[in-house]
């Protein structure tokens, strides 16, 4: 079972940071803001979308053909949704008004979550070819 329970939250590790991440930010938001219209549904959609297929466009040239799920155990410790709930907190969406605010706070979330887990898999790797390139009975 603890074999089990180990594959399904390694699996579920990146879309689970970025569900919490993104469904923090919508509570945040109508917490601050006020609840959403349609319009601003769209918007908090749209730039959500924008964020992440921006971020996609930057990292096109790496993007794998098929989805890769091969990263450092690390990102099970998956901690980012509070970095982006942070940073949408620290947003003042309220003075840009409801509907840029419903906009920037979802592209706030998706942009932190992925530039953050990026970060961290990127970290790991440079530290997993930093060991490995140690000379033998170097400590």
């Amino acid at each position: 079972m603890t074999n089990s329970i180990g594959r399904v939250t390694s699996i579920l590790s990146i879309p689970y940071g970025y569900t919490v991440s993104l469904w923090s930010a919508g509570a945040l938001t109508v917490t601050r803001i006020g609840p959403p219209s349609a319009l601003d549904v769209m918007l908090f959609v749209l730039g959500a979308v924008v964020a992440f297929v921006a971020l996609a466009g930057v990292g096109r040239a790496h993007l794998d053909a098929e989805v890769p799920m091969r990263v450092p155990w690390l990102v099970v410790v998956n901690l980012f949704p509070i970095v982006a709930a942070l940073v949408v907190v620290a947003f003042p969406a309220r003075v840009l008004g409801r509907t840029v605010g419903y906009f920037a706070d979802s592209f706030l979330a998706t942009a932190t979550y992925i530039l953050s887990l990026a970060g961290l898999i990127r970290g790991a790797r440079a530290w997993r070819e930093r060991v490995a390139a140690r000379p033998v009975g170097w400590e």
